[in-house]
């Protein structure tokens, strides 16, 4: 009798173990490429807050060093999600490769004010205004994009082929401005923060994306899956973009308290990233798609990309 009993719990606890082991591997797996920038904050919040757990998501996350890499990873299928990377980066991609990812979120702001992206000079510069750039060097991050960008800027005052352009990596953009291998540098912050805290710069104009007139204003960056993990996994990415919006709304009412994150996992320091300027993380539903389209248009016009492309047709809305 004894026997029975102990068997008979012996099989209740193994029910309990197997269930608590299916369970515990229900988890479905997803593989998450990120740069060390301010706009991944929504993916640093999705991991440190659970919200991939509560969707029943094991998120991988693998850190990247360039827009490029991690946009060449997803098309190849090495990872199923940006979280996040420039926006500009994604309409190359689709020119390159079309049809090969879908934007689900968004950055960036709804109006023409942005404090996210500098137009930096020498702290002891005579350079006064944008007109004062002819016949001078400008620094840019790599990339078309980062060149066509400033010129766009730059044209609003003045013909921008009276500068010269020269592409650095972001870690020496400040270094070649203080050493006077630059007179200027166009790039997004946190650059002209740092560069202002070290004493090397300040800015030459303030806001400079206000100066391309879209009212509206745009977006920036961008988060998206690859089409192959969408079909494969329609589920499970309409689960991932619903954490991602939960870390959204998480941001949005509250960047300040999320800050510290940007110390964690991008290695800045706290003074940096709490003062560095943060938008807003836009969901495709309320995002002016028009009006991001016209800055792919002004980018086209200034060269960056060969042909056209209706950026609205690249976004996941389910």
């Amino acid at each position: 009798m004894k026997s029975m009993k102990r068997l008979a719990v012996l099989m209740v606890a193994l029910v309990f173990c197997v269930g608590a082991s299916m369970h515990a591997g229900a988890a479905e797996p997803v593989k998450i490429g990120y740069l060390r920038i301010t706009t991944s904050l929504a993916t640093f919040v999705a991991q440190d807050k659970g919200l991939f757990e509560q969707e029943g998501l094991k998120a991988e996350l693998i850190p990247f060093d360039s827009g490029t890499a991690i946009t060449d990873a997803l098309i190849a299928g090495r990872i199923d999600c940006i979280g996040s990377n420039a926006i500009t980066g994604f309409w190359f991609a689709a020119q390159a490769a079309p049809d090969r990812f879908k934007i689900f979120l968004t950055y960036g702001t709804p109006s023409l004010a942005n404090p996210t992206f500098v137009a930096i000079v020498k702290k002891d510069s005579p350079l006064k205004g944008l007109k004062d750039l002819r016949g001078k060097k400008v620094g840019t991050y790599p990339g078309a994009t980062s060149i066509a960008l400033a010129k766009a800027i730059i044209r609003t005052q003045m013909d921008p082929e009276g500068a010269t352009y020269t592409e650095l990596p972001p870690p020496n953009l400040i270094s070649a401005l203080a050493a006077g291998q630059i007179d200027a540098f166009f790039a997004p912050e946190p650059m002209g923060m740092m560069a202002r805290s070290q004493g090397v710069g300040r800015d030459l104009v303030k806001e400079p994306l206000g100066l391309l007139g879209i009212k509206e204003g745009f977006a920036g960056a961008a988060y998206g899956f690859s089409s192959q993990f969408l079909k494969e996994n329609p589920e499970r990415a309409k689960k991932l973009k619903a954490a991602y919006y939960k870390a959204a709304d998480l941001i949005n009412k509250d960047k300040d308290a999320l800050r510290p994150l940007l110390v964690k996992y991008i290695g800045i320091t706290e003074p940096v990233a709490m003062k560095v300027p943060i938008q807003y993380w836009i969901k495709i539903e309320k995002l002016n798609k028009q009006s991001t389209q016209k800055y792919f248009d002004l980018l086209y016009k200034e060269g960056a990309y060969k042909e056209w492309l209706d950026t609205t047709k690249l976004y996941y809305e389910d």
